[in-house]
């Protein structure tokens, strides 16, 4: 990890003030992050990858977002876009402050939608991706339509990661890939709290399939 990377996580990690698009400092909520431990398992799959485009569903503070496009750096990947309609407005555009901070920029962009319309607008492009970090609503009707959403960019060979499985939504929506859809194929990772499918063909399924989840 670049050196500059590292100080600056230590510093929201340690919940320093951030500055925010504003100009100003603001304080960090203690929820709003991901362990160091999940950051770099995030940074390891995007290494292995090397997505010529990465997605993330939820920018906020950035933690995730550092740890990305620090590995993208590294490995020369493509850019990485991240959806968030809300990063201003209740983020303080922290999140997209330290990104230029690190001079990450070049290979970054923002979204500012829900990620229904962001995806949609990107399929609609023809756009695709191969690695897509879900971290957006939890209730389980908005984790499930980001699945959906996400799976029509998904390339084939492409990954797919869930963040905080401990939540009971979350795991439905798990049940349902792993009953309903042949295509995917889990990808075991040290981290608990993550959920990682790699996509390994298209959806085939009957216009009438259901199995139980």
């Amino acid at each position: 990890m670049l050196e500059t990377t590292q100080y600056k996580l230590a510093t929201m990690y340690e919940r320093h003030p951030q500055c925010g698009s504003d100009g100003l400092l603001h304080e960090l909520d203690d929820i709003t992050k991901i362990s160091i431990e999940q950051g770099h398992l995030l940074a390891q799959l995007h290494a292995t990858v090397k997505p010529k485009l990465s997605i993330e569903i939820g920018l906020a503070y950035g933690f995730s977002t550092l740890f990305i496009l620090d590995a993208a750096f590294h490995t020369n990947a493509g850019r990485h876009i991240a959806i968030d309609p809300f990063q201003d407005s209740m983020w303080h555009g922290i999140g997209t402050q330290a990104v230029r901070e690190l001079n990450f920029d070049s290979k970054f962009e923002h979204i500012p939608e829900t990620s229904a319309t962001a995806l949609t607008d990107l399929c609609k492009q023809g756009i695709k991706a191969d690695y897509i970090y879900i971290d957006g609503a939890h209730t389980f009707d908005y984790a499930l339509v980001d699945f959906f959403c996400s799976n029509r960019v998904l390339t084939v060979g492409g990954i797919l990661i869930f963040d905080d499985m401990w939540m009971p939504a979350l795991q439905k929506v798990a049940s349902f890939i792993r009953t309903n859809l042949r295509g995917y194929q889990e990808v075991p990772t040290p981290v608990k709290n993550v959920f990682c499918v790699k996509k390994t063909k298209e959806d085939e399924r009957a216009w009438d399939h259901f199995a139980a989840f």
